[in-house]
């Protein structure tokens, strides 16, 4: 073979090993390159797995915690929130969507919430206020709040808003506030009452003796009549005070809750203008209650309603409470056990929001003319029953009173006899006062006479005010005819009228506590007669009747206390008014 022809197939051979060898290197190189892409895309796997792991847990964390969280952008408005802010509220997420973090914060506490967001977004820092917020259905929550800012590569993108629903806490820190208030009165109150009674039993005791000694129809006797009249109201004061104190009740007897309740509402209901509706369920357990407590703090609450509303319907319900149900409620101050809850419910105008921490403490009250005490001898009646009192209330629907009384226990008890019914006016005063001359306050009786005078009716609950202003009117030379509330106020002018003997002029106190008030009974009065002359009297000068009374048909208005010289121009001009 010629040597050339073995020179060129030797650099073939070569040549062809070199493109094999570089193919192989490339085919390598692809080999780790396609491994390299497996291995980031099981990287990147492995991390949308973590992810959506993450967002599992996160979304479980957020879902069922009872914090409330939202994520607010740079101006405060929301961006999401979880479902505990959204149940705490009251609206749905989308409800809340992009509206601003603070707009249900309460007036009053909306210049410290604006100021902690503010401050958050301003400088990143971290803040914690608390603020009341308004639930969708018009009722307040307290809440803890904590701004939290996260940051980004551009600076803070965002604000985490965590908050936490004090609102039971605060309300069994302002029961213990109570309770320790309560303690701290009833020590007093008790010392006072004991000495102040027996300086009355002392007053009283003189005051028998010297109407003895003085005969009892003289000028002298009738004083100490009025005396010894203005030393009962006292007593009955005294004894109301009496009741905060922590004093031994009576014996408990075992009484059916539905049937006693419908005898004291009826009773102190009877003669006003409202109604009382019962949802009482079946085969409620029986209560063993000191009985004349029981009666007491009905009344008290029946009360409360009636001065509330004038008219309209009391709704009244019971309810038997599991044991289990006070794990759930911690400011309800309650040992353990089964309890029967009482309800009432009113359509009154309510309580302030500001009044209502206070409402059981002695001496504090909200209505002109009012001791004070109702509430506050009512919660120390139950609390020794081993009950306690609720108040829940909103300015202009109305005020819910829950008490809670526990089941009667097992054994032999004495049978109880059922209530009395109740007067028809239900303060201390009004019943010493009715009890000292119920023959004078029960029907209007007409004072002897020598000649002709004007007849005028007057009718007020207090006996008190009907003896002094009938010895006023008698002074000015007219006839006086007396009567508690308006439903006697529209007998007696009925059965005057009938007569031939109409009265020349009526004059009625506005508001009559569990009777007709001259509001109402004004309006029979002119049906009956559209001439008659009527005078509406009464100390809460605000009443809509005082200011404008023409718009309710009276032809004046008198306010309390009265002065002579006005008393007389106000009726001369009554009276001498055209027909």
């Amino acid at each position: 073979m010629p040597k050339a022809s073995i020179s060129a197939r030797l650099f073939a051979s070569r040549s062809s090993s070199d493109e094999a060898k570089e193919a192989y290197e490339e085919i390598k190189k692809l080999r780790e390159e396609v491994l390299s892409y497996r291995r980031t895309l099981e990287q990147w796997a492995q991390a949308e797995a973590d992810w959506n792991h993450q967002q599992q847990i996160f979304q479980i964390m957020t879902e069922n915690v009872s914090d409330l969280i939202v994520l607010l952008d740079r101006q405060g408005h929301r961006t999401w929130n979880n479902p505990a802010y959204s149940q705490a509220l009251g609206y749905t997420s989308e409800e809340l969507a992009g509206t601003y973090a603070l707009s249900e914060v309460h007036p009053d506490d909306q210049t410290r919430a604006n100021a902690a967001l503010n401050k958050t977004i301003e400088s990143g820092s971290t803040e914690e206020t608390e603020y009341r917020v308004q639930h969708k259905d018009g009722t307040w929550i307290d809440l803890l709040a904590r701004l939290v800012p996260m940051f980004g590569p551009d600076g803070m993108e965002l604000v985490v808003l965590t908050c936490v629903d004090i609102t039971e806490k605060k309300k069994l820190l302002e029961a213990l506030s109570l309770s320790t208030t309560e303690s701290t009165a009833s020590t007093m109150v008790e010392a006072m009452a004991r000495d102040f009674d027996q300086i009355l039993i002392n007053v009283m005791g003189n005051i028998a003796i010297a109407k003895n000694l003085n005969g009892p129809h003289n000028a002298v006797a009738v004083r100490l009549n009025e005396i010894e009249r203005s030393l009962q109201r006292a007593r009955d004061l005294i004894e109301q005070m009496s009741s905060i104190s922590p004093q031994k009740g009576q014996p408990k007897v075992r009484i059916e809750i539905e049937p006693t309740v419908q005898e004291i509402v009826g009773g102190v209901l009877r003669g006003t203008m409202m109604r009382a509706e019962y949802l009482f369920p079946r085969h409620l357990p029986e209560l063993e209650l000191d009985l004349e407590a029981f009666t007491h703090v009905i009344r008290n609450i029946i009360t409360n309603s009636v001065q509330a509303m004038d008219k309209g319907v009391v709704r009244i319900s019971a309810e038997l409470v599991p044991r289990d149900q006070f794990a759930k409620r911690p400011d309800i101050p309650l040992k353990p056990g089964e309890y029967v809850r009482l309800q009432f419910r009113d359509q009154g105008h309510g309580i302030p929001e500001k009044a209502l921490p206070r409402v059981f403490e002695p001496y504090f009250t909200t209505r002109s003319g009012s001791q004070g005490l109702g509430l506050s001898t009512a919660l120390s009646s139950i609390h020794r029953m081993g009950g306690t009192i609720l108040i829940d209330s909103t300015p202009g629907v109305g005020t819910t009173v829950s008490i809670y009384f526990p089941t009667s226990a097992s054994g032999a008890i004495e049978e109880p006899s059922m209530p009395k019914p109740a007067q028809s006016t239900t303060s201390p005063s009004s019943r010493s006062g009715a009890a000292a001359s119920s023959s004078r306050s029960s029907t209007p009786t007409m004072m002897p006479m020598s000649q002709k005078k004007k007849r005028i009716l007057l009718m007020d609950d207090e006996q008190m005010i009907l003896d002094i202003v009938s010895r006023m009117l008698g002074h000015l030379g007219y006839e006086v005819i007396t009567c508690t509330d308006g439903a006697q106020a529209i007998a007696a002018f009925t059965k005057a009228k009938s007569q031939g003997e109409p009265f020349d002029l009526v004059m009625m106190d506005l508001v009559i506590p569990n009777g007709v008030g001259g509001q109402d009974a004004v309006h029979t009065i002119k049906k009956i007669d559209p001439s008659a002359r009527v005078i509406a009297s009464s100390g809460h000068l605000d009443h809509p009747v005082m200011v404008e009374h023409d718009k309710f048909g009276f032809n004046a208005v008198l306010e309390k206390p009265y002065k002579m010289e006005k008393l007389q121009q106000v009726i001369e001009t009554v009276i001498n008014l055209p027909a």
